[in-house]
């Protein structure tokens, strides 16, 4: 319980009720004082769970003057009545666990949306504590992702926000029947770690199609499921590589011959298409002995071999070979193939 302190005064920086009142009451402070004027002793003397019911008469808008005996005098179940007459179940619990200090608004007109929904509901009735954070982060997700507000609720504020942008971005990409049948997908999610990797996964298009179909050895990884599977055997990181194939920018095969190995080629403003680098399992270098078969075929292909485009730009510069370094084409071709 919170006592007047004698002498207390509401100018600003005094220990004061005023000041006191603004702590508990927040945005609400000046309807509050209004109606209990200082030194507002019935508000602030009142549990945390009636002033959270007065703050929140205040955010839907009820007329305090007619409530106010009630909202701090009368049982607590009648005095929720009197402010929502379809209060949702749980509401009293919700408030006796939301704190000491007052949310802002919105947060309190989200608890009762939230509450009406069932697994945020279930999410909320089971916290040991409340706050206004968890309540946003529980509103801001999609909402086909209800069903994973347990999972939800482990979540930053910021993993809320960019998982909502995610989704939006997907609505205005697929439409927004496609972006709820994935939302639904990754409320199925185990873990927020595996929910994130489900919602990349649908952020990325399938690859544009190979520039070449291939040869006998060297067969295009066409899928986003072929290139996870293939970043499965060789354990390195092509299933990052998704944008790269959605957007062309890249293109991705596989070596079928001894001892296999993934081959990465890009678009070249002076070549058309470079290989970018091949590696074999774990992101070992290619053995110099396969070097020889896979350029060969990578020659078929139309595909160049050796100083991008971009290095060569770099290089034409006056002072190259004096103070600016000049390193010859075997180097760009030992980096591809993995040689430090």
């Amino acid at each position: 319980m919170f006592t007047r302190f004698p002498g207390g005064s509401a100018k600003a920086g005094s220990p004061g009720q005023t000041t006191l009142l603004k702590l508990l009451a927040g945005d609400f402070a000046p309807r509050v004082a209004a109606l209990w004027p200082e030194p507002h002793t019935s508000f602030l003397a009142a549990p945390a769970v009636r002033r959270h019911l007065v703050c929140l008469a205040i955010a839907l808008g009820r007329d305090l003057c007619a409530l106010s005996e009630a909202l701090l005098g009368a049982r607590l179940r009648v005095a929720i009545r009197l402010v929502m007459d379809d209060a949702p179940s749980g509401l009293e619990r919700a408030l006796a666990r939301a704190g000491e200090t007052a949310w802002d608004a919105d947060a309190y007109r989200a608890l009762i949306r939230l509450l009406d929904r069932g697994p945020p509901a279930k999410v909320l009735r089971h916290a040991q504590s409340l706050d206004a954070d968890l309540v946003r982060r529980l509103a801001g997700l999609p909402e086909p992702m209800e069903p994973a507000a347990a999972v939800a609720a482990s979540l930053t504020p910021e993993g809320v926000i960019v998982l909502r942008e995610a989704y939006d971005a997907l609505s205005l990409r697929d439409g927004p029947a496609a972006a709820e049948a994935a939302a639904g997908g990754w409320a199925r999610a185990p873990s927020a770690k595996a929910m994130f990797e489900r919602v990349r996964d649908d952020l990325t298009p399938e690859p544009m199609a190979p520039p070449h179909p291939g040869t006998a050895r060297l067969k295009p990884l066409a899928t986003k499921a072929a290139m996870k599977d293939a970043a499965r055997r060789y354990g390195n990181c092509l299933k990052d590589r998704g944008s790269d194939a959605a957007t062309g920018w890249a293109a991705f095969y596989e070596w079928q011959g001894r001892p296999g190995a993934v081959v990465a080629i890009t678009r070249d403003h002076v070549f058309g298409w470079r290989m970018d680098e091949a590696r074999t399992f774990r992101n070992a270098a290619v053995p110099a002995d396969v070097r020889e078969d896979i350029l060969s075929d990578l020659s078929l292909m139309g595909v160049h071999v050796g100083r991008s485009g971009w290095s060569l730009d770099r290089l034409l510069r006056d002072d190259v070979g004096r103070g600016y370094r000049y390193w010859p084409v075997e180097e760009d071709v030992a980096e591809a193939f993995g040689d430090d």
